[in-house]
């Protein structure tokens, strides 16, 4: 986690994009972006050269609900064939985006589309034929940031049969609240969506409580929001409530 801040920080220094100290900014970002653009702001210390972000958005985070503890999750050897591969293939590194390498270009193209049209049924023909191609050719670039997956995230199963992803480090527990307070920030917001039909949303009971935490701590609006008709793709599913919470 701390390698991955501080290569963002050293792009915010000479390397990438640049902003005037007194520059308001607007952090989004959406699933682990969510959780990284939380954990930036969450070092992001007002007294020294910091980025200035005023609002920040989380659409759709990962990081929130804490894992099962050890004594509460299904063991490896009694987790369902499926589990068992994919934790196999998390604990390998082995990312989706190495499957479409693998496929080759036709396959791997039809592959992607066929994908878009599951997950995304109302964009119409031409939308999904323009970013199929889109994710087709950063899906099959050399790797990089795929590779943090599995430093930052975990599966697991608890004892109930409930699976889910989590942040080895977690948002919640009053852990983002303590930190953004301590750090003194300039954050005048923070907002938490997730679509109502979103896998994601089993962190939302948890978000709840680390907003309230928020607000009683640093006296600042800090909420979680449903957008209706979305799901984990809520910019795609919803585009109109998205940007509004943006522009808001």
């Amino acid at each position: 986690m701390e390698q991955v801040l501080q290569y963002n920080n050293s792009n915010n220094h000479g390397h990438g994009l640049q902003f005037h100290p007194n520059e308001k900014i607007c952090l989004v970002g959406h699933s682990l972006g969510g959780y990284l653009a939380a954990r930036f702001a969450m070092r992001n210390n007002k007294n020294s050269s910091a980025v200035n972000i005023s609002k920040l958005i989380l659409a759709s985070p990962v990081g929130f609900q804490h894992p099962p503890p050890p004594g509460q999750r299904l063991s490896f050897s009694n987790l369902p064939p499926a589990m068992r591969l994919l934790d196999t293939l998390w604990s390998a590194n082995f990312t989706p985006q190495q499957i479409v390498r693998l496929m080759g270009d036709k396959r791997g193209r039809r592959m992607v589309e066929r994908a878009l049209r599951g997950r995304i049924p109302h964009l119409s023909p031409s939308d999904v034929e323009l970013l199929a191609e889109y994710l087709y050719h950063i899906t099959v670039a050399p790797p990089s940031g795929e590779y943090a997956m599995n430093s930052l995230l975990e599966p697991a199963v608890g004892s109930e049969g409930e699976a889910g992803v989590y942040a080895r480090e977690s948002l919640g527990g009053g852990i983002m609240a303590e930190m953004l307070s301590q750090k003194r920030t300039q954050i005048q917001s923070v907002s938490v969506l997730f679509g109502d039909r979103d896998w994601m949303a089993f962190n939302q009971s948890a978000a709840v409580k680390e907003m309230n935490e928020i607000r009683a701590k640093m006296g600042i609006d800090a909420s979680v929001h449903v957008l209706p008709g979305a799901g984990h793709h809520m910019y795609l599913d919803n585009a109109d409530a998205f940007v509004r919470h943006i522009l808001e």
